[in-house]
Parts: C-alpha cells; structure tokens; sequence
C-alpha cells in the first residue's frame, strides 16, 4: 500500500475517539468514521497525498467512502 494511503488511513484513526480497526472496503462514511465536519480536511488531505487537485463542485461522494475507492479514484 502507498504511502499516500497509509497517510488517510492514519488520518481516519487519529479522529476516533476509541480505536478502531477498519477495512478496505469498509464503508467510512456511513460507519461514522468520518463525519461532516471532517470531510473538508478529509478531501484536501486526499488531494495532497495523491498530488492531484479535487474540485469540490465535482467531488463524487463514492469516491471517498473507503480506502478501496480513493485508491482507485485518486491513486491509480
């Protein structure tokens, strides 16, 4: 796994209050592993590790709902 996404996955861990063990498929929205508040930090720490700019008037929310999608939107 890259570094980029070794980066997202910490990110996810350090906002959980208890720790928590995900998946890569693991829904990270819907199993409250990031929430609303977070998403905008979320989404510009994406586009930072993968070095590609996301535009938030055409941000696709199932791109960021598990690891195994933003690898697959933003790191291949």
């Amino acid at each position: 796994m890259s570094v980029g996404i070794e980066n997202i996955r910490q990110f996810i861990s350090d906002k959980q209050v208890k720790p928590v063990t995900f998946g890569d498929n693991d829904d990270l929205i819907e199993n409250g592993l990031i929430d609303s508040l977070q998403f905008v930090e979320f989404v510009l720490l994406i586009a930072e590790v993968s070095g590609r700019e996301i535009s938030l008037d055409d941000l696709d929310i199932d791109d960021f709902r598990s690891i195994s999608s933003i690898q697959k939107a933003f790191f291949l």
